[in-house]
């Protein structure tokens, strides 16, 4: 690939770092050095000088949790009729789409993810659909196969080799996957050295039951053929009962975690879990946020993802970080740029790789046309790029 050197008005090295007129010289796609000058200092066999123009270069987004399978759902659903109407009406409108029409979709919204921005996913398929075109798109990430359920037969998968995609596994939820199918696929991730997915603490329908052991949604599981009544239940939260079933670890990434009071974030911040925020999402589909700043205050590493197109209008960091910025207006920008970035790619395990600019990690670029005129100005500018009211 030899020696190219990306040259931009604003290069973003880290949330904190930002550099005036400066370049990234890249050799055989990993970044060797990183400067400040308006042109580089290179003999004129040496490589080529791409000038990006007075914007901001940046490290590539990490999108932590997406659905990429159920992007055929999008402007299908009805989100305003509570979750657990939104649940079974996903499942009715999918099961009209045949393969072809979920993988033709899903092949939009990875295009759509590479045109934001984004350099790695976090992908999360049900059904299988999506590693082949996940590892043809060029994106780095995990792509996690989920499971649901009580009884199910969980392959052990060979292809976790350390390149730009690894396979791993992920429980769907708490409140509809089995403690012993959580724990199985938990040990699997851990002898793989991989990373384990999970969504948690996400709905008034999770609590109720997990809580109860009782209510509409075990009558919900047992219409599916699941049988809730040997999971132990009831339990004194979602957080507790993940931290009982040895779930929690460095490794692990906890998405939604809306309900969480302070002794819930203890445990997650002492387990070194990462909790990935979809607040667009859970204001969709549950009317609340994240308790971000007590998540910020307790020291919990956290990350961004857009969830699928079934919930949300675009697969769009940018949006999801204007968002955020506008709902809490108190996180500073840079926080916020950091959980896109460096705090998705410590998420996936993918940190030594990529989510900053340095020496030795993957020229996995971007370029935003942002004008500012001041460094301080920057980061702000990129957080407040989305399209999100």
């Amino acid at each position: 690939m030899g020696t190219v050197i990306h040259r931009a008005g604003w290069v973003v090295v880290d949330p904190w770092t930002v550099y005036p007129n400066g370049y990234v010289r890249v050799e055989d796609g990993v970044i060797h050095t990183i400067g400040q000058r308006t042109t580089p200092a290179i003999s004129t066999d040496s490589g080529q000088v791409r000038d990006h123009g007075d914007g901001v270069l940046f490290a590539a987004l990490v999108n932590t949790h997406t659905h990429l399978e159920l992007s055929a759902l999008r402007g299908r659903m009805t989100t305003h009729k509570g979750f657990g109407f939104w649940v079974k009406d996903l499942i009715e409108k999918r099961a009209l789409l045949d393969n072809a029409t979920l993988l033709k979709a899903a092949e939009s919204g990875i295009r759509e993810i590479l045109a934001s921005g984004c350099g790695a996913v976090g992908e999360i398929a049900s059904l299988g659909l999506t590693l082949g075109p996940m590892q043809k798109s060029g994106l780095a990430g995990v792509w996690f196969r989920e499971y649901l359920g009580d009884r199910v037969s969980i392959p052990e998968y060979r292809e976790t080799h350390p390149g730009d995609l690894p396979v791993s596994l992920a429980g769907h939820a708490p409140h509809t996957t089995s403690p012993t199918v959580l724990t199985e696929i938990k040990c699997r991730t851990r002898r793989q050295n991989t990373p384990f997915s999970i969504h948690l603490a996400e709905s008034d329908e999770e609590m109720s039951f997990l809580t109860t052991g009782q209510g509409s949604w075990k009558d919900f599981l047992q219409s599916r053929g699941i049988d809730s009544t040997s999971w132990g239940l009831p339990v004194e939260s979602p957080v507790k009962y993940m931290q009982s079933l040895g779930i929690l670890d460095d490794r692990t990434i906890l998405v939604h975690v809306l309900h969480a009071d302070q002794a819930d974030l203890n445990v997650i911040h002492e387990s070194g879990a990462h909790v990935c925020l979809c607040p667009r999402s859970n204001t969709t589909l549950h009317g609340r946020l994240p308790d971000i700043d007590g998540m910020i205050r307790t020291g919990i590493p956290l990350c961004l993802g857009t969830d699928s197109l079934a919930s949300v209008n675009s697969l769009s960091l940018f949006d999801e970080m204007t968002f955020i910025s506008k709902s809490f207006s108190n996180i500073a920008p840079e926080r916020i740029f950091q959980m896109a970035t460096s705090g998705g790619a410590a998420a996936l395990g993918l940190d030594s790789r990529m989510g900053s600019l340095a020496p030795g990690k993957e020229a996995r670029l971007a370029y935003c046309d942002i004008q500012a005129y001041r460094p301080s100005q920057i980061v702000e500018a990129l957080v407040h790029f989305g399209q999100t009211a």
